[in-house]
């Protein structure tokens, strides 16, 4: 059971008198796997962005019905669909006028990693010959405007950390968190050595540009108070404070 799920059961409130059934709106939400916000396939766990969504949700008397989808498609729906969320987007340039973004639930810390004991910072990556980097991510949008031009496209961070592993790539670039989940999963033993952050980049719940005024509102104004009482530390914790440092 996540976090969340946990919480909810703990703040259960059974009224007494007449039993009434409230109904409760459904939001389409789009999903795309990227730990630890965003975990396909694990109920249990299913990351720090859905828990933060799912908890929002039950605080403002909504349901939310999550489809996971490749990253690209996730976006697509976005752009092109009417009332649709989406629990985590990196807040980067290529996509800002884009959706609505609703609120701020993290930030990430962009990093190069290697696996060869190296501590790449963002000078010295310029002269490596082969960086991994995930298609259409915020990450790959800072290096393509920093004028990079040895960074090797990827479908997904397990792809960019097999390359890693492999020795295929000299680094690879993303948000610091998400790497060290997915090689801890991967279970690659191989050290990952983290260099300095090279930029720190807002993380925003966000919705397609359709979205009800009320609806946006009502999401902001749930996690604002999560953020104020401590939930969102405590579900950042629970999905980050058993996370082996590798740097």
């Amino acid at each position: 059971m996540g976090f969340a799920h946990s919480l909810a059961a703990a703040c259960l409130v059974i009224a007494s008198g007449a039993s009434t059934l409230l109904a409760q709106s459904t939001d389409t939400v789009v999903a795309a796997h990227y730990p630890p916000l965003m975990i396909a396939a694990n109920d249990a766990k299913p990351g720090y962005a859905i828990e933060v969504l799912q908890e929002a949700a039950r605080r403002e008397g909504r349901e939310v019905e999550i489809t996971f989808m490749p990253f690209e498609r996730a976006m697509l729906a976005l752009r092109t669909e009417t009332d649709v969320i989406m629990p985590a987007l990196f807040f980067g340039k290529k996509h800002n006028d884009q959706f609505q973004w609703l609120v701020e639930i993290q930030r990430a810390r962009l990093r190069f990693a290697t696996s060869d004991g190296q501590i790449v910072n963002i000078e010295d990556a310029r002269r490596l010959t082969r960086i991994a980097i995930e298609s259409g991510t915020t990450a790959e949008a800072m290096l393509s405007e920093l004028g990079y031009d040895n960074t090797v496209l990827t479908v997904s961070p397990e792809s960019s950390a097999r390359m890693l592993a492999a020795g295929r790539v000299d680094a690879w670039f993303q948000a610091e968190e998400n790497m060290r989940q997915v090689w801890n999963r991967l279970g690659i033993t191989t050290t990952l050595s983290l260099g300095e952050i090279a930029r720190e980049v807002p993380i925003y719940l966000v919705a397609s540009t359709a979205l009800r005024e009320d609806v946006a509102d009502s999401y902001r104004s749930a996690v604002e108070d999560m953020r104020a009482d401590g939930t969102l530390d405590a579900i950042w914790r629970f999905y980050t404070e058993d996370e082996v440092l590798s740097d």
